[in-house]
């Protein structure tokens, strides 16, 4: 049975736990029970995603010369990672079953020459993205104890990764991130193919069919100036800006007054039948793996 609250219920839930001892719970019902919606999930995902292979090297490891999972079945691919944060979100990353799946995301990442800089950025999008993406279109629907919670969720996520030299809190964190997209964005072929690959996914994974033909000007709305700029997308129209606008402002104000799902579950709501939610080895990339079809051919 569905449990269906008003989203000022999980406020007031939140509000009388604390954001250090009580990361992990404040992040799963911030992020997974308030703010779980799937079209807004998917559409941060996209453009954080899009954001870290601004990054050339970043870039290159996921296109891998057109064989990369993510160009050649992109909504598996993303519904994989969705899965990855939703154990974590569920469960906690310092639980038994949250270090079972994250030592699975690190036998994953050891197959591909990842530096800890780049795992460090991704880092960054993870905590800091949602608040500024939703501030920068209209508004933010999270609090500041949200904020600090979140980011020592993703922090301790970090630290059972074995990530070095993570910053101390979220305003370092953002310093750190401006320093490295300064020194690290550039333009690349590979870049660009991935975020055609992820736009078109968002577009199908995402939108309903009348809207998927305004998915490249959804996506260039939300993305910062600067990745704009590297992956060379269009300026976004005033009028898809504006709706933008209005979109996440009233989503945001309406959060006390909607209802929310208290048991929603990222594992539920994107993973798809290939993946047993029991077992990690299921989900992600898969060394033997062969490729298939892409979508549409």
């Amino acid at each position: 049975m569905v449990r269906l609250r008003p989203g000022f219920t999980v406020g007031r839930t939140i509000r009388a736990l604390d954001e250090v001892r009580d990361a992990d719970e404040i992040a799963r019902c911030s992020l997974v029970v308030l703010h779980g919606n799937p079209v807004l999930t998917y559409a941060l995902f996209t453009v954080a995603f899009i954001e870290q292979v601004a990054i050339p090297t970043m870039a290159r490891t996921l296109y891998r010369r057109d064989t990369g999972d993510i160009m050649v079945f992109p909504a598996r691919r993303n519904a994989d990672t969705i899965v990855f944060f939703g154990q974590l979100l569920d469960h906690g990353p310092t639980s038994t079953v949250g270090r079972a799946w994250i030592e699975r995301l690190n036998q994953i990442h050891s197959h591909f020459p990842l530096r800890n800089d780049d795992s460090l950025y991704t880092l960054s999008t993870l905590a800091l993205d949602p608040h500024q993406m939703t501030t920068a279109v209209g508004r933010s629907p999270f609090t500041s104890a949200q904020l600090e919670a979140q980011w020592h969720f993703w922090r301790a996520v970090a630290q059972e990764q074995k990530i070095a030299n993570i910053p101390v809190s979220r305003e370092l964190m953002q310093r750190w991130r401006v320093e490295y997209e300064e020194r690290e964005f550039a333009t690349s072929f590979e870049g660009r193919q991935v975020a055609r690959s992820l736009i078109d996914d968002f577009a199908r994974s995402a939108l309903p069919v009348p809207l998927r033909r305004y998915a490249t000007q959804i996506i260039s709305a939300i993305c910062p100036p600067r990745v704009r700029e590297v992956h060379e997308l269009p300026e976004p129209r005033r009028a898809i800006r504006w709706a933008l606008r209005a979109l996440v402002v009233g989503y945001s104000l309406s959060t006390p007054l909607r209802l929310v799902d208290l048991d929603r579950s990222f594992v539920r709501q994107f993973g798809g039948e290939w993946i047993d939610p029991s077992d990690p080895e299921t989900v992600g990339y898969q060394k033997n793996r062969e490729h298939g079809h892409r979508p549409g051919t």
